[in-house]
């Protein structure tokens, strides 16, 4: 089968599909939804081979986006997961070393493609030691948060501030 006659059966094959619609579908704002989509997509079937005959390439996704565009919402939920979990995970190792009522802020950027984190704020302010901890030093209390913190690989070579 040629080009132009398996072109012209694209078309009638569209044109076919666009008259056996609007007979099935009742009158109304579908019906003319329905029409508007159709003659689009004809227009389409018959501008497609135009470009291949003109011998220059053409690729429609140039003009309606890239195929693999990444939505801001869900790379926002994605990074938000992470960071609550790392930051979850970060303050339950805290607790389990004896240290209670320490919170933990990871400044980060979640719109990122990948997760970019900036710094870490401990506050100490509130900090309670438990049994399990053996003193109550805060200097002590800092160098086991700050090992801890650089346990985990996302936060390693991040910059950790404390507010006692």
């Amino acid at each position: 089968m040629s080009a132009v006659s398996s072109w012209l059966l694209g078309i009638a094959g569209v044109v076919l599909l666009s008259v056996l619609a609007e007979f099935v579908l009742p009158e109304g704002q579908i019906n003319k939804y329905t029409k508007v989509i159709f003659s689009f997509v004809i227009l389409l079937v018959i501008i497609m081979p135009l470009p291949n005959l003109l011998g220059k390439e053409f690729d429609i996704s140039n003009f309606l986006g890239e195929e693999h565009t990444l939505q801001e919402d869900y790379l926002y939920q994605l990074n938000l997961d992470k960071l609550t979990a790392l930051n979850e995970d970060v303050l339950s190792q805290i607790q389990e070393k004896g240290l209670q009522n320490v919170e933990v802020s990871i400044n980060a950027n979640i719109l990122a493609e990948n997760l970019e984190i900036f710094g870490i704020c401990v506050d100490l302010r509130d900090i309670e030691y438990t049994e399990s901890f053996a003193s109550k030093d805060i200097t002590k209390a800092k160098l086991i948060i700050s090992e801890i913190i650089s346990g985990f690989d996302l936060l390693k070579n991040v910059k950790v501030e404390f507010e006692e």
